[in-house]
């Protein structure tokens, strides 16, 4: 009986046993498709934030949506919607849209970070613990990242660390390595770290041993790719580049994607340790080992009591404390508040600049002397090497109401009252008390602005910009900064500076071309970074100005490449860039909404960007946001985080960008000598200058005549108010109704306003067309009318015996219902092909040829002449006197002569082919 009995216990412990087991079989494998939604979910994280590689920005926030998509779409749903359910996936839907289609990185990743939330908050056990995990690391993510745009402490440190990383690999693998935070992978050790402590604490023990094998298992997959990252230079040695890079192959493929998506392997490795985590471990489910916290001193011990009672009450408060777990509760009401509260503040703190700088009555000095030249477009001088360097310049700060002063000496006189002081590419030896004056003008509260240039340094090493820079611990390096995509085209990194914080990156807006990469100090602090770039190394044997191969070598810093930066000195500030691109009359045109922010903030000596209170203030805010994720890791905390960080930023630099506009003001010169042209609606001209259907010729034409041509990044009343000519050229985007207010007002107080645009293109600009009473080609005619005409001459003046004409590209005839038209040229059929009309104050002008004023119709780049003539060039420079109502220019062709404009029927106009 006795041992039937203790059979009978054997049998059912055994039988618990056996349950135990299944039940953690179970748990361990779990369900395989919330596995593949949580890694889903960290790859579109680190989509968001850029790091699998060189990608348009337009395809990352694809790429981001997509893999959220497919991380919703695998996970089993509830059987049955109710109202609630519906009402939060909408709102997590749109808010995570919203975020996703934000400019700011910070809030990409917080919407992947809201989504898994939202996910782990459908699911319990073992699931929920796998997607709030994969949710606190992107979290993290999100977090890291914000400190590393914000704070230039963290992106030094970052920096720092990867060189340190590729160092150390480079030694084992016997390849020199190179690199920054990106190609170090930084953003992907962040992630991973994160998911391996939540993975050690929410699974079972033994801990120590998982930890461990845990920690090895992810170091050795980064090693990994950074070994194959360091064998990059030999790759691209062993792989021949085409013959033919225009077309497509599969060794101009590799040469595209290598070194710049190599990242993506780093991506690939850690999604498969990733899995490993998920998949093969035994997760808690809610409610599994997760301590209660008990009081220090129970019932019968007090304060007095021996050691040996004390301490092992106190190691179980204090581990119950810190130790994170998946079933706290939600957060008090009280901490709730302080998450929030500290995640509305960690950008305002870091990245909030609300007092909008003033440039007028400011004194800026430029020193006279460098390798530059202080030339304006002039008649006579034609293509990209007659555009001067930087002639332009004080005509743009004029219009900004600063007041601009070349001094030849740096004399005390001339820095007297200036606010900042400009040295462009200084290449002469400096005399006796200049370095000294330009130091203590910078110790009183002045601004110095050093642009230094590529691969220039003297046979003892040194250069005339890294003497300035002596007090400093930034200096220019004897490199090329080259970019992998021309004209650093969406290859920025996003750091939030004042001066740059909301401009894109897509038409290189800020100006910077091939210029040196910065060296530079725990001090300095960036204000743009190259992250899709390298460092090639200059070579003192080259005949080409000393540059390198250019080609990535062993050695050469890959990627995250400081640009240009700041550090102060004394009560003032300086601020230095590698090259000096951005100022320059023709890439100005472009990058003005940046330099106009950065001569305002050297003007406003007191503004530093980035204090260090700021930057410490900033880590205290990520600490306590990091101290209560950790220690309330949960589906509220991560929505409260992620929606308040994103949230501010957003709004923050929202604020930041809209106080340092700085508008050009062409009404501060009788006639209104501003010009913009439009790059705000997707035109059918090319966004690089010189290109056949680019509008480098127009640009100096404008400028030979008197204007301050600049591109119009956004049709809006507080622009096109202060400026005295708008030009668009064939729109491919409509303009909205506000847009369309605007240019009307723009015209009835005065303005002049010129579209060119063919029938095959009108269609956006058709309602833009009708408010002024026009037509294009068959928009309302018959077929007959409708036909293009092609390429042709026609005359627009003449004297008794002798007639000057303008060129067309491509022409369609204009309409006009309104009897105050004027017709300036006729095509074929005696249909107008440019009409003006007087309206208000202004005048609208439109030419029915989409490449009138593109470079293939009017100035090459090389300077020739068209068929021997500079027709087109003479056409505008009569013209733009007619809109201004001044004495009309006469072409050469006339001059002595009595003109007359030209009215003639369209059969008389001279036609491809003609004499």
């Amino acid at each position: 009986m006795c041992v039937g009995d203790n059979r009978g216990v054997v049998s059912d412990r055994q039988a618990d046993e056996d349950r135990s087991r299944a039940d953690a079989s179970r748990i361990a494998g779990g369900d395989v498709r919330v596995v593949v939604a949580a890694l889903a979910g960290v790859a579109a994280a680190w989509a968001a934030a850029g790091s699998i590689g060189l990608l348009a920005h337009a395809l990352e926030r694809v790429l981001t949506l997509g893999l959220l998509a497919a991380a919703v779409v695998v996970l089993p749903f509830p059987p049955k919607w109710t109202r609630a359910f519906f009402v939060r996936l909408a709102a997590v839907v749109i808010a995570a849209v919203l975020m996703v289609a934000a400019s700011q990185p910070v809030a990409n990743i917080s919407a992947v970070a809201l989504v898994l939330a939202f996910l782990a908050s459908l699911f319990s056990g073992r699931d929920r613990s796998v997607l709030l995990s994969a949710s606190v690391g992107v979290a993290v993510l999100a977090l890291y990242r914000l400190a590393y745009t914000t704070v230039p402490l963290v992106w030094m440190a970052a920096d720092r660390l990867g060189h340190g990383l590729g160092r150390l690999v480079g030694l084992l693998s016997s390849r020199p390595l190179n690199i920054g935070a990106t190609f170090a992978g930084l953003d992907y050790l962040v992630v991973m770290l994160a998911l391996w402590v939540a993975w050690t604490v929410m699974t079972g023990g033994p801990r120590a041993r998982r930890a461990a094998y845990g920690l090895i298992g992810i170091a050795a997959g980064h090693f990994g790719y950074l070994v194959a990252l360091s064998y990059v230079p030999d790759l691209l040695t062993a792989v021949p580049r085409p013959a033919a890079p225009d077309s497509w192959s599969w060794a101009g493929f590799f040469h595209k994607a290598v070194p710049w998506n190599v990242p993506a392997l780093a991506c690939a490795i850690h999604l498969l340790i990733g899995a490993a985590l998920f998949r093969w471990s035994t997760w808690m489910p809610v409610g599994w080992a997760v301590p209660t916290i008990q009081p220090p001193f129970p019932r019968g011990i007090g304060e007095h009591s021996p050691p040996y009672v004390l301490m092992p009450r106190l190691k179980s408060a204090i581990r119950n404390l810190v130790t994170p777990g998946l079933d706290r509760g939600p957060p008090s009401a009280i901490v709730s508040s302080l998450l929030v509260l500290a995640a509305l503040l960690l950008p305002a703190a870091t990245s909030l600049y609300p007092v909008s700088p003033d440039l007028h009555g400011r004194k800026i000095v430029f020193y006279e002397k460098g390798f530059l030249n202080w030339l304006k477009p002039t008649h006579g001088s034609y293509g990209r090497l007659g555009s001067g360097m930087y002639g332009m310049l004080p005509v743009y700060l004029e219009s900004l109401g600063a007041r601009s002063v070349i001094s030849k000496d740096l004399s005390e006189e001339d820095l007297r009252g200036a606010d900042a002081l400009a040295l462009i590419f200084p290449d002469q030896p400096w005399a006796e008390g200049q370095l000294d004056r330009i130091w203590s003008f910078v110790r009183r509260g002045g601004s110095l602005l050093v642009l230094g240039e590529h691969t220039t340094r003297d046979r003892d090493g040194s250069s005339r910009f890294n003497d300035v820079l002596g007090p400093t611990n930034m200096r220019v390096a004897f490199d090329c900064a080259t970019f992998a995509v021309g004209g650093w085209l969406q290859s920025y990194e996003a750091m939030i500076h004042p001066t740059t914080v909301g401009i894109p990156d897509d038409r290189n807006q800020l100006g910077i071309v091939i210029g040196a990469s910065l060296q530079a100090g725990w001090r300095t602090r960036p204000v743009a970074v190259g992250r899709w770039g390298w460092s090639d190394l200059g070579d003192e044997g080259s005949s080409r100005a000393m540059i390198g191969n250019e080609r990535y070598d062993p050695g050469e810093k890959l990627g995250d490449l400081l640009l240009a930066a700041e550090q102060p000195m004394g009560r003032g500030k300086v601020v230095a860039f590698g090259d000096t691109s951005s100022l320059t009359n023709g890439i100005n045109v472009s990058s003005h909404v940046f330099t106009s922010r950065l001569f305002a903030y050297l003007a406003s000596g007191s503004t530093r960007a980035h204090a260090l209170w700021r930057q410490f203030l900033g880590l205290l805010l990520g600490a306590v946001i990091l101290g209560l994720l950790v220690r309330w890791p949960n589906e509220r905390t991560i929505v409260l985080l992620t929606l308040g960080l994103a949230g501010s930023l957003i709004v923050t630099s929202a604020a930041t960008s809209h106080a340092w506009e700085s508008f050009p003001d062409g009404r501060l010169k009788y006639p209104n000598n501003l010009a913009y042209i439009d790059a705000s609606h997707l035109e059918a001209s090319s966004g690089e200058s010189w290109r056949g259907d680019g509008v480098g010729g127009l640009v100096l034409t404008l400028m030979r005549n008197g204007y301050l041509t600049l591109s119009l990044p956004q049709v809006n009343a507080a622009r096109l108010e202060r400026a005295g000519l708008f030009i668009t050229i064939a729109p491919h985007r409509s303009f909205s109704s506000s847009e369309r207010a605007a240019i009307r007002d723009f015209v009835n107080r005065g303005g002049t306003f010129i579209l060119t645009v063919g029938c095959d293109e009108a269609g956006p600009s058709r309602s833009l067309l009708s408010d002024f009473g026009f037509r294009i080609g068959s928009d309302g005619l018959n077929a007959r009318e409708s036909v293009p005409m092609g390429h042709f001459k026609s005359p627009y003046l003449q004297s008794e015996d002798r007639r000057v004409f303008v060129r067309f590209h491509a022409a369609w005839p204009v309409l006009c219902t309104e009897a105050d038209a004027q017709v300036i040229a006729y095509g074929r059929d005696n249909l107008p092909v440019i009409v003006l009309r007087r309206l208000g104050a202004g005048k609208v002008v439109v030419i029915g040829d989409t490449r009138f004023a593109t470079n293939d119709n009017l100035e090459r780049e090389d300077g020739e002449p068209f068929e021997g003539l500079r027709e087109n060039a003479d056409f505008w420079r009569w013209f733009l006197t007619v809109l201004r109502d001044q004495p009309q220019w006469v072409p050469p062709a006339l001059q002595g002569e009595k003109a007359t404009e030209e009215s003639v029927p369209a059969g008389e106009s001279k036609q491809e082919g003609t004499p």
